[in-house]
């Protein structure tokens, strides 16, 4: 069960006068703000989990319509196994932090998450399990993100006025300091003349390290994808070594794509650095992949998801003693509905 611990921090101009009143409306402040948090449908970490072992690629509870989907190859490229791997949380804590200027607070939301990161490697002659690639290891990350919030003119509230949410930061952080994200960058895909897909699309949006942890995106116009098009996500890596690779090409980590709302609606798509499929130069520690956008759901034209761009570092992970070692950035985005 989540676990909430508020620690407050107001700052205020008061006069001595008024300190009863201003007292109150600090109180009122923090439970509206705390709540506009809660209900918002872009923070927050509900399909950051995967619940167990799946496979590289899977979904569960989005919408796709009977579409076929663009789908990473699950197999060792040629190795002779198939692997399986997930992420369970077991459990989580979040501590916010707010500041209040005037008409503007800014909440600082961290989060501690703990939980068992597991893989099961399948022989794929006899899909019997290799016991010498299977384990579990536990995993405790740290991950932050800053919300801003505006006072509005409110004639139907008591006192005048209520909070609205207009910006937030990615959700960043993760475990030791091995490996990192420099930027990830979302590209249409387009079809080429052999009815295949090629980067030859728009570049729909991209962030970077230099900026992450102060990029405000306006909560109003979120990056947005057309329900059911194929989009291609490149994610630019560093890792300081040494490498340990389950692979012959020599790649020293997995890069994965997690997207939903809830455990309930929820997917997830590996990234490749192999120079294969639509990754053009292998272990240039750039993971490139396709995706398919899924519908927003049932009932509705449009609706707010949250997606988890994660690298992991695979010399730690295979170690038994050797730690936990992973970043994600995660940021909200719309499906809408073609027009």
């Amino acid at each position: 069960m989540m676990k909430y611990i508020y620690h407050i921090c107001l700052s205020f101009l008061m006069l001595s006068i008024a300190c009863v009143d201003t007292g109150q409306d600090e109180n009122y402040d923090e439970s509206e703000l705390l709540m506009l948090l809660d209900e918002d449908d872009a923070a927050g970490l509900d399909g950051f989990g995967d619940g167990g072992l799946m496979d590289m690629d899977y979904d569960s509870g989005l919408e796709y319509g009977g579409l076929p989907r663009i789908l990473g190859d699950t197999l060792g490229y040629g190795e002779g196994y198939r692997i399986r791997f997930g992420r369970q949380i077991t459990d989580r804590e979040r501590t916010v932090d707010f500041t209040v200027d005037g008409d503007t607070a800014i909440g600082v939301v961290n989060y501690t998450v703990s939980g068992v990161f597991m893989a099961q490697a399948m022989d794929t002659s006899t899909m019997e399990a290799i016991d010498s690639i299977g384990f579990s290891k536990e995993f405790s990350s740290t991950m932050t993100r800053k919300v801003k919030y505006a006072r509005i003119d409110n004639s139907n509230s008591p006192d005048g006025y209520s909070w609205r949410i207009i910006a937030l930061t990615p959700l960043i952080g993760g475990s030791g300091d091995k490996v990192s994200i420099t930027s990830v960058e979302v590209y249409d895909a387009e079809l080429n003349a052999a009815g295949g897909f090629t980067l030859t699309g728009d570049l729909l949006y991209s962030f970077s390290s230099d900026e992450i942890g102060d990029h405000f995106i306006n909560r109003e116009t979120l990056p947005t994808f057309t329900s059911f098009d194929a989009v291609i996500a490149k994610v630019s890596v560093e890792n300081t070594g040494p490498e340990y690779t389950i692979d012959s090409v020599g790649v020293g980590e997995w890069v994965v794509l997690h997207y939903g709302r809830s455990a309930a609606q929820r997917g997830r798509r590996r990234l490749n650095d192999l120079g294969i499929s639509i990754d053009s130069v292998a272990n240039d520690n750039v993971h490139s992949g396709f995706w398919r956008v899924h519908g927003p759901g049932i009932g509705h034209s449009s609706r707010v998801f949250r997606s988890f761009f994660s690298t992991i570092d695979l010399a730690t992970l295979f170690t038994e003693d050797g730690g936990y070692n992973s970043v994600t950035w995660s940021i909200p985005y719309r499906s809408q509905r073609p027009e």
